[in-house]
């Protein structure tokens, strides 16, 4: 996944390796070789395998809309004077959460699964960050970056 640090702003987003032209692409590609594959079989009797090559294509192409939507997915912390500004935007869910910067926390916490998620919070009211977007590494990485920043 993407992150990208600067001197006041910390950015994470979705690693996007295709482009909307490539995905199409190769939705075309999986789609011409389901339906010949389901063509030989219709040539040799088993009609009922076309059905199922038109769902496995029809899976496909909205795997690749539903990846679309999130391609732009984006989440920022930006420090600036006495604020940290944590704002998330994504297909329908935009948010912004400031938090006094000499008061807020930054907290690793293990969760069910063992990994750690990344909690920015104050006074009782947390935002998680980065939970989609970076592995354990890059949390860790972010985390102690972020109690440097914030200890200035």
């Amino acid at each position: 996944m993407a992150v990208t640090f600067t001197d006041n702003q910390i950015t994470v987003s979705a690693n996007n390796s295709f482009s909307p032209l490539s995905r199409t692409k190769l939705l075309v590609v999986l789609a011409i070789i389901a339906l010949i594959v389901a063509l030989s079989f219709v040539h040799i009797g088993a009609w009922l395998v076309l059905p199922f090559a038109g769902l496995e294509i029809l899976a496909f192409g909205f795997a690749f809309y539903y990846i679309g939507l999130h391609m732009h997915d984006v989440e920022t912390i930006t420090i600036v004077e006495d604020m940290v500004v944590i704002e998330t935007k994504g297909y329908q869910k935009n948010g912004r959460t400031e938090f006094n910067r000499y008061w807020a926390q930054v907290n690793l916490r293990k969760q069910q699964n063992g990994a750690h998620a990344l909690f920015i919070g104050s006074h009782g009211k947390e935002v998680e960050f980065g939970r989609g977007f970076i592995n354990e590494e890059q949390r860790v990485s972010i985390a102690k970056e972020l109690k440097l920043i914030l200890k200035k």
